[in-house]
């Protein structure tokens, strides 16, 4: 078809009616490095442009919280390389997210004055930055192209890899914004080594949702190795810890990016990618500063897989297996603000931008997902009452043993004295053992074996919880590659009837 068609209002007169097809073709890259603000690295460098010579100018909008840690690294970097430079310093918070913070570094380009197409800007900071530099991008001149440098975990997964850009506006995130790809995203995990704790668990909730939505074997990922994801940074201080964060990054990357790719300008509203985004948004703005995207993130999908769970979409097993990851993960499940009128308000904001319909993604099982249109305010308030009950029993920052203790004693009701003690076993060893009164609970804390009671296997992965009764003689395998662990919770005086209900992988 011709880009171009006319309609005359008559046969042979003038043409008062013309229609414009076109299309846009997106083309960008998103890459893995190492050592980005290494002057040897010259990904930075290229980024974005094909235009070479002995003079390069670049306009490098930092991230203030970046900028204390790695600012002389990045001057270093530019100056090395002979680049005439200006760095705009922007404080990274979602109170700051605002139109302000564009004008702020279009009046600094302004200033510096770049050439429109082959002097990209450069954004190195977490997703707050990259979110308003894209906007500038987008506005600035009608199109001025940028790269992506994520220096947070959620800005590696989520906000560094797609094309959407915002600010904030009134009460209402991102309500302002537009599509707009860079021309180059640059992922380095060496960034996470000096990202706290805290943003560290704010970013596995963004893939929390990848694993809980379309990949199952990402969330076995994130339960054989939570601890160690935590304790590296996910930055491989070890070699299985560099193994599984590669692991790790290449599915949730990749599995963002097979979600975005096809329907880049949200044509179709239906999209897994947003679950976890229902309540989310209303919840993180009403709480501010108090909560991080990914703890409000996490808080919606404890909701919906509370919800699953009332619709048998979910089981107990599965819903109990998130919880757990959450603890474990150090997110929370649950926030006092989570009320009816939140919810109530949330929702209808959430309808309104799905085009009137609920469009609410949901989990089915671990690792799909389907979709609601049919969730009503009394289906809505009983999720959030139970994940309020259940939430007062699973805090962020829970750690593995003090989760087990809770759900022994939640199990264990006519349970009498406890002891706990901790086991191992080197990769290929095993051990033959008796419970010799009571019940013994085991909980895994890592590695990967078996455990055989009276011929009946049990597969051992982190976080599961398997019951041994009085007299029953079993065998411990590790069949790993690591120390498999565990903590062994003695009952005593529990009856029968509790140890057959607990048995087998909690």
């Amino acid at each position: 078809m011709h880009p171009i068609e006319s309609q005359p209002a008559e046969a042979g007169s003038p043409a008062h009616h013309w229609r414009v097809q076109a299309q846009l073709s997106v083309d960008y890259e998103v890459e893995m490095t190492s050592g980005v603000l290494d002057p040897s690295n010259l990904a930075l460098l290229d980024a974005g442009t094909t235009v070479r010579g002995d003079r390069r100018r670049r306009f490098v909008v930092v991230d203030a919280a970046v900028y204390d840690i790695y600012g002389d690294n990045v001057r270093k970097y530019l100056e090395h390389h002979n680049v005439e430079h200006r760095l705009c310093v922007l404080p990274a918070s979602e109170e700051a997210k605002t139109m302000e913070s564009v004008f702020t570094v279009v009046n600094g380009l302004d200033s510096f004055g770049i050439a429109r197409r082959h002097e990209p800007i450069i954004a190195i900071g977490g997703g707050i930055v990259l979110d308003i530099v894209g906007l500038v991008g987008s506005l600035y001149r009608r199109s001025t192209p940028y790269v992506r440098v994520p220096t947070s975990l959620i800005g590696l997964i989520d906000a560094g890899v797609g094309i959407k850009t915002g600010v904030n506006h009134g009460s209402h995130k991102n309500r302002l914004g537009s599509y707009f790809a860079p021309t180059v995203a640059l992922l380095d995990r060496d960034f996470l080594a000096t990202l706290d704790d805290r943003h560290i668990s704010n970013g596995l909730a963004e893939i929390l949702k990848i694993a809980l939505i379309k990949d199952a074997e990402l969330f076995q990922l994130l339960e054989e190795h939570a601890e160690l994801l935590l304790a590296e940074r996910l930055t491989g201080h070890t070699q299985t810890g560099d193994l599984v964060a590669r692991d790790v990054f290449s599915r949730a990357v990749g599995g963002m990016l097979a979600e975005l790719a096809p329907n880049l300008w949200e044509k179709q509203l239906e999209r897994v990618v947003d679950y976890g985004h229902s309540f989310s948004p209303t919840l993180e703005m009403r709480a501010l500063p108090e909560l991080l995207h990914g703890e409000a993130v996490a808080v919606d999908m404890a909701l919906t897989t509370v919800l699953a769970e009332g619709r048998g979409l979910v089981s107990t097993q599965d819903r109990e297996r998130v919880f757990r990851l959450m603890g474990r993960l150090r997110l929370p499940v649950w926030h006092p603000l989570l009320d009816a009128e939140l919810l109530e308000h949330a929702l209808q904001e959430t309808v309104r931008h799905r085009d009137g319909w609920q469009r609410m993604p949901i989990p089915l099982g671990i690792g799909a997902a389907c979709f609601l249109n049919d969730l009503t305010a009394a289906e809505l308030g009983l999720a959030a009452e139970i994940l309020r009950e259940l939430g007062e029993r699973t805090e962020p920052g829970t750690t593995a043993a003090e989760l087990v203790v809770t759900d022994v004693a939640r199990r264990s009701t006519a349970a009498g004295n406890r002891m706990i003690r901790r086991s191992s076993l080197p990769p290929g060893g095993s051990r033959e053992e008796e419970t010799r009164t009571g019940t013994n609970f085991h909980f895994v804390l890592a590695g990967h074996g078996e455990l055989r009671v009276d011929d009946v296997s049990h597969d051992l992965r982190p976080g599961y919880l398997v019951a041994t009764g009085a007299g029953a003689v079993h065998r411990f395998a590790n069949q790993g590659t690591e120390d498999l662990s565990w903590l062994v919770i003695e009952v005593s005086g529990t009856d029968e009837a509790s140890v057959s209900a607990t048995g087998g992988a909690a």
